[in-house]
């Protein structure tokens, strides 16, 4: 019998709780704002060089410069870097310059991974493009050795971007 008491008086307060609850009325109000978020682009440029095929060459030849231009299509500042891959004798003796400064040979540039200047290479979005004079000097002292040798390879440029990032810890993602 206390059993039945308990549990009738556990029904009158639910029953008491929710025709209290019923009956009291608050004034609300609530406003919705847009809320849009857009993520920025890095866009190279589409015509960044015409191919280059250079024959023929002989120790203490310089190639005439082979322009790029890399150019920022994109909404958000990027910094670029020059990777050249490829196979072929000819990239342990053949250096590269750009406007004038040896980078090194072919060989160095493709084990280093690539060629990089935070002082030079950022392009901010807007900003007019980047164009390099690239050329390839044969050393005077190359030997018989490198008669008829080759270098087949590509110049990549790589971009990612600027924002949030140091120049001297950059990540240059998945390309």
């Amino acid at each position: 019998m206390k059993k039945n008491v308990v549990v009738s008086m556990l029904i009158i307060a639910l029953a008491a709780a929710l025709l209290g609850g019923a009956t009291f009325a608050w004034f609300t109000d609530s406003k919705q704002v847009p809320a849009t978020f857009t993520t920025g682009t890095i866009i190279l440029g589409e015509d960044i060089a015409t191919p280059l095929s250079i024959s023929n060459m002989a120790p203490n030849d310089t190639t005439e410069p082979w322009e790029i231009t890399i150019a920022n299509e994109g909404t958000l500042d990027l910094y670029y870097r020059l990777c050249f891959s490829g196979n072929g004798d000819l990239a342990e003796v053949l250096h590269v310059n750009i406007a004038g400064e040896d980078k090194g040979t072919l060989q160095e540039i493709i084990t280093d991974g690539y060629i990089f200047d935070e002082a030079t290479m950022r392009i901010n979005a807007g900003e007019d493009s980047h164009t390099l004079a690239i050329a390839f000097h044969l050393p005077a002292e190359t030997g018989n050795d490198y008669q008829n040798s080759t270098f087949d390879g590509y110049l990549t440029v790589e971009a990612t971007q600027a924002k949030n990032q140091q120049a001297d810890s950059i990540n240059w993602g998945n390309n």
